[in-house]
């Protein structure tokens, strides 16, 4: 039997843990080959600096970080595109940070993603939605060169998301229980982040792969960190979440396909009622 390969792309060491972890471990078990393509290093960003071995950088633990979280979720390889972590927003002066994924032309990144595809043989690949989940610059570009690497190779290609009315209701759950919400994880109007439901075409079941997928979120301890003992992570909230509450968030994982889904993956996906 000829094995199929999944290319999941995704633009930081993390993200795999939180929107297609489970999918992923999924697939594995179904026998597919499974490459985790990451666009930047993840160098940007705030962390407890204490987690960081003499000489180590970010970028160098994030990198680490991702290996654990690949194993952990049965990844046959972890490739990255090469590029720096561009950050939330560019610095005062307008320009994004040299060596950036936003720094770089869109055919670049384009080019070294399609390189990938045709060397890891591709028969799907997945990648951010369109809105870049919460608009962040990087995810945006993520779309973006994946869209134009699957128009270019022919590839069917599946944006990885959530369900935006289901996300909202988690976080008025969450707060009813008395669990801890992040200050700031949430923006007055979730209008323009993931996708509506109605907009859905694919779930997966995720519930038999709960513990890789923890373990997956696990892995990325610096994005569960902080200097400031007052700052809460997302990561560390999702981490720290009792078994029962784990599982209602994150039995599920969400998609939007704008073609059949190939027929050899098409077991692992159930489609949207609207």
């Amino acid at each position: 039997m000829t094995t199929s390969t999944i290319v999941f792309f995704h633009a930081h060491p993390d993200d795999e843990a939180l929107i297609s972890a489970g999918t992923i471990a999924r697939a594995v078990d179904a026998g597919h080959r499974v490459v985790l393509v990451l666009a930047t290093d993840g160098g940007a960003g705030f962390f407890d600096p204490s987690l960081l071995a003499a000489g180590e950088t970010l970028a160098d633990r994030r990198r680490r970080e991702a290996q654990a979280s690949a194993e952990a979720l049965g990844v046959t390889e972890l490739l990255f595109l090469g590029f720096a972590d561009s950050g939330l927003e560019p610095p005062a002066a307008g320009d994004w940070p040299a060596g950036s994924l936003c720094a770089t032309s869109p055919a670049e990144a384009t080019e070294r993603l399609v390189k990938i595809l045709q060397e890891q043989s591709a028969d799907l690949l997945m990648a951010d939605d369109s809105a870049g989940g919460y608009g962040h610059p990087d995810h945006v570009r993520v779309h973006a060169v994946a869209l134009a690497a699957a128009a270019e190779l022919e590839l069917p290609f599946i944006e990885v998301t959530i369900d935006r009315e289901f996300l909202s209701g988690g976080i008025d759950l969450a707060a009813s229980l008395g669990l801890e919400v992040p200050e700031g994880f949430v923006p007055p109007d979730l209008s323009n982040w993931y996708t509506p439901h109605s907009q859905l075409t694919h779930t997966v079941d995720v519930s038999g792969a709960l513990d890789r997928k923890r373990a997956s979120m696990a892995a990325h301890a610096t994005q569960a960190s902080s200097e400031s003992a007052d700052s809460v992570r997302t990561l560390a909230v999702f981490i720290g979440l009792p078994e029962d509450i784990f599982a209602i968030a994150f039995a599920t994982e969400w998609f939007v396909s704008h073609q059949p889904i190939p027929e050899q993956f098409s077991a692992l996906f159930t489609p949207v009622t609207q």
